[in-house]
């Protein structure tokens, strides 16, 4: 199977938040955006990042698709009581077939699921924007910054859909 590879041109466009930063303290930050999802119900929770999801999962609040790691900022994190439902491997600085293709199955199962990824999640909140129904909220942490929450509208899919093209193909 292949995979997308993030091409140095884009790192610093990524380190950029696209949606609405959350700042304070983890605790806060949870229960504004748990806030936020009861307010709006959108179609779909997605929690890309094991701090982000434990904030939440600590909240009384598990989203429909959880994405994690078991690492945070490169340490080990074992925190996440959250069986998961796929296991996949997606090596840091890029995004595999095989977890676009989970990310692709988890949405559409109608269940609550999670992924588990053996190397790194960063970048897979890209294809639950991408994959997920239209209004459609996922979560994310930027370390050290907060956590990002993006509405998956049609132009964030958009402008997301124009990141994935630029990176290299790899079989």
């Amino acid at each position: 199977m292949g995979y997308l590879k993030l091409p140095e041109s884009l790192r610093e466009e990524l380190a950029k938040e696209y949606g609405l930063l959350l700042t304070g303290s983890p605790e806060d930050n949870a229960a504004r955006a748990i806030e936020l999802f009861m307010r709006k119900r959108p179609p779909k929770v997605i929690v890309v990042g094991d701090f982000t999801l434990k904030s939440l999962i600590n909240r009384g609040f598990v989203p429909d698709l959880a994405v994690y790691d078991r690492k945070t900022k490169r340490s080990g994190f074992n925190n996440i009581d959250l069986p998961p439902s796929f296991m996949v491997k997606n090596p840091p600085g890029t995004i595999t077939d095989e977890a676009f293709s989970a990310i692709r199955a988890a949405l559409g199962s109608g269940a609550r699921t999670s992924i588990c990824v053996e190397g790194e999640e960063d970048l897979l909140s890209i294809p639950a924007i991408l994959l997920s129904p239209t209004g459609s909220v996922v979560l994310y942490g930027m370390p050290d910054r907060g956590m990002v929450l993006v509405e998956a509208d049609e132009e964030t899919k958009s402008r997301v859909r124009s990141m994935l093209d630029r990176f290299e193909r790899v079989e």
